[in-house]
Parts: C-alpha cells; structure tokens; sequence
C-alpha cells in the first residue's frame, strides 16, 4: 500500500548579519549617517521605536501573507523630522515594507506625541532564514534607528503513485489521496496548485482528482479517446487547466483557453508533457524525443537535437521567470533551455530511471524523482525526504509546493498617507512580489 511519508523540515543557514551585529556597526564612527537638527534632543532618543525585530513567521517561498509593525512615537514636546526609512541591508527582496510616517512626502514632521507605523509583509523567495534591515533616520539623534524584519522561508513536495496514493515532504500537507479507492486507469501525473495547497491527480483516462484547494472543473474520464492522456497544466490562478493526449489533443477545462495542438500533425514521438505560460495565454508540449511545441504566447528556446539525445525524454517543467524551460531525459539528464540552468544534472550519476523533476521557488535548483521513490537534489534544492526505503515499487511524478517567484523586485518602503491606504498598498505590492499568488 502506498503509505505518505514525512520528510525531516531542516532550516537554512541564517543571514549574513544579525540584529546585534548591525547595532554595532551603526554605532562605530564613521557611521552617523545624518546631524540633528537645531535644538534637537541628542542626549536621549526622543523618537522611540516600540519594536526593533519584527517576527514574521514562517511563509511557503513564493508566497506571502501575515503582517508586522512597530510603532514609532514623538515622545518630545516639539515636532521632530523623518528624513528617511528605508532597506539597509540583508535579504530586502523577501520583504515588503511601508509606511504612514511620510503622509505628505519626504522628508515629513512628526507633531509632538504623535505616532506612525512601520509595516512589513514577508514575501520569502527562498528556503530558510531570512533577514533584512529597515533604518530610521530623523532629527532628533546623530544615529540611525535600525528594524530588523526576520523569517523563515519553506518548501516541500508532494510524491504521488499510480494506485493514486500521495505522500508529502517538507512544508507540504496531505489532503488525501486515491490509494484505498479503485481507479479505471492509473494515475500518471501529480500537479499542484499554485499555492501549494492543493493538488490534482491525474489518469491515463483523463480522469481528475483534486484536493485541497485544487478545484475540479471536469475530465475526459468518460470520453472516447484516440490515445492516453499524459499530462496536464494549470495558470498560476488555478481557475482552469489543461490536458494533453499522446498525439498532442489538448482538452480545456474551467477558464483555460485552447491556443492549438499537435492532434492533426505526424508525430516523430508522442507527446509525454506539458507547462503553461506565466500569463496563462499560452502553453508547451514537449514529446519523447526532446521536439517542442509552443502555442499561445509560449516562446521557442530550443529543443534536444538528434545528436543529444541518449535516453527519452520524460518531463518539462518552466522556469520561475517563465523565459526559460528545463526538459528531463529518463537517464537524469536535464537539458536547459533560455534562462534554465543544468544546475549539474548531466546524467553522468546512476539515478536509476527518473520519471519527474520539481523546481525550486527561485528556479536555483530542482529535484529529480526517479521510478523507486528517490528523490535527488540539485543546485539550492534542499533534501526534504523520500519514499527510497519505504517498499514502494513504483511512483509516478513529483509537485513542489513553492511557485516560482520570478524577479526581485524593487526594495523600496511603500509610503501611504494613513494605515488604511498603506495596508491596501502594502497588500498589492506583495501580491505582485509574490507574482499574485495567495498562500497556503
């Protein structure tokens, strides 16, 4: 029986600079930054920064939600000016921060005994801790006030068999499985949602299984095919998907759009796999033999030559930014296309026969799955846990949970004139950090 397994959560090594560390470094000479203005209070802060460290939890790479603040407060009986907040240093691009202090532009004055907020949203790009420096520079002290935002990225993946069994690793939840059920057909491929929250599960009929937020919006499971079904792909808002037979039918369900197939041309191979565009307004086919199809807005960089290939070709997968795509031989082999990198997978090492791969969130690296449950890591990929020594005879491919998160993205603090605005700015720019993807 295919059994899920967990796999052992490890966190990364910690960022370059803690919070003590930065305190110091502030505080040598050299390192004032800005002179008080005339008549300021210098021997003893009078804007008070209520919390310097601001927790933001743990949060799936490539995702955001949850929010932190720190209260700032004129504790004098004069106005006092903020000059500037902004990133100094660590992890910037993880985070988004804002703020009301500047309600009516740079630099801003803070009436006596008034308040402002510094906020911060955690929008993880990859795995383990994460830090970043906001800094407060104002007229009331030589020395900047340094906010030090601190999180916790993660990742996982999810493993499923051809009984319909799923077994999950890292920060990924089991919302079920078909294991104990009979299927007509077996089950082929595993896809995840774009938040790693879900799942679909898919036979070689076209039937279609989904959990957690994944959603059912029908399958060919009772129609008539020419060939198997082979793979399927989602948009990254998970209102529709996808499927792909053998001889390159495509069959659209919810709000996917059909922008062409391989059913009415000669085939030198079947097709064996699929991906779709970031946009969702296009997709790739790709067939045994490394030949690629590109419809939509789904852009051509390249495909695996006669003269490269030495063993089929088993899966696709596209690259974060979505300028780039990776296509993975049964050997272990991964070919690079665009702005995808080998990461060292060459197909040098005995793999055994690998059936799947799932990027990492910033597309630094991927894991390969071969057909005995092992899971491989290469560049940033972390090992989470596997089905290797479990007994399991077969498995069929691999879904990470973590979506990919594209570009950096500016570290610039976000400005609004009162909290209201700021949490609706706050929350649109991380939801474009995080490609606007909701999270688990």
């Amino acid at each position: 029986m295919f059994r899920p397994a967990r796999g052992r959560w490890r966190a990364g090594n910690a960022a370059r600079l803690s919070a003590a560390s930065i305190v110091a470094v502030l505080a040598l000479p050299g390192a004032v930054a800005a002179s008080p203005a005339s008549g300021a209070a210098v021997a003893s802060r009078v804007l008070r920064v209520g919390t310097r460290q601001l927790g933001l939890g743990t949060r799936r790479a490539g995702t955001y939600f949850g929010s932190a603040s720190s209260t700032i407060v004129n504790t004098s009986n004069q106005p006092v000016r903020i000059n500037q907040i902004a990133f100094h240093d660590g992890d910037a691009s993880d985070f988004v921060a804002g703020t009301d202090c500047f309600p009516h532009g740079r630099p801003s004055m803070l009436a006596p005994k008034a308040t402002c907020v510094v906020k911060a949203i955690f929008t993880p790009r990859a795995y383990g801790v994460r830090t970043a420096t906001l800094e407060i520079n104002d007229s009331s002290s030589a020395t900047l006030q340094p906010v030090t935002l601190r999180g916790v990225g993660t990742e996982g993946y999810y493993i499923a068999g051809p009984r319909g069994g799923v077994a999950h690793f890292g920060d990924a939840v089991s919302h079920g499985d078909r294991g104990k059920r009979a299927l007509n057909q077996p089950v082929n491929a595993i896809t995840g949602t774009s938040t790693g929250a879900g799942y679909w599960l898919l036979a070689s009929d076209g039937g279609i299984f989904s959990y957690g937020d994944a959603h059912f919006y029908g399958s060919t499971g009772s129609r008539r095919l020419n060939r198997p079904v082979v793979a399927m792909a989602t948009d990254r808002a998970n209102n529709g998907y996808w499927l792909v037979a053998s001889d390159g039918g495509i069959f659209t369900f919810g709000r996917a759009r059909f922008f062409g197939s391989t059913g009415g041309r000669h085939l030198n191979q079947p097709i064996i796999g699929m991906t779709a565009t970031r946009s969702g307004q296009g997709y790739w086919l790709v067939a045994r033999d490394g030949g690629v199809f590109t419809f939509g807005d789904a852009k051509f960089y390249g495909s695996v030559g006669a003269g490269q290939r030495s063993s089929p070709i088993v899966d696709m997968a596209t690259t974060p930014s979505g300028k780039g795509y990776w296509l993975v031989a049964r050997n272990g082999r991964v070919f690079a296309f665009g702005d995808a990198r080998t990461h060292g997978a060459d197909g040098t090492r005995d793999l055994g026969v690998v059936v799947g791969m799932g990027p990492t969130a910033d597309g630094r690296g991927f894991w390969l799955l071969n057909s005995q449950g092992h899971v491989i890591t290469f560049g940033d990929a972390r090992f989470l846990g596997d089905l290797h020594r479990s007994g399991i005879a077969d498995v069929v491919g691999i879904a990470a949970t973590a979506p990919g998160i594209g570009s950096k993205g500016s570290p610039a603090v976000v400005s609004a004139p009162n909290l209201a605005t700021l949490n609706t700015r706050l929350a649109a720019v991380a939801a474009q950090r995080a490609l606007r993807v909701r999270p688990a």
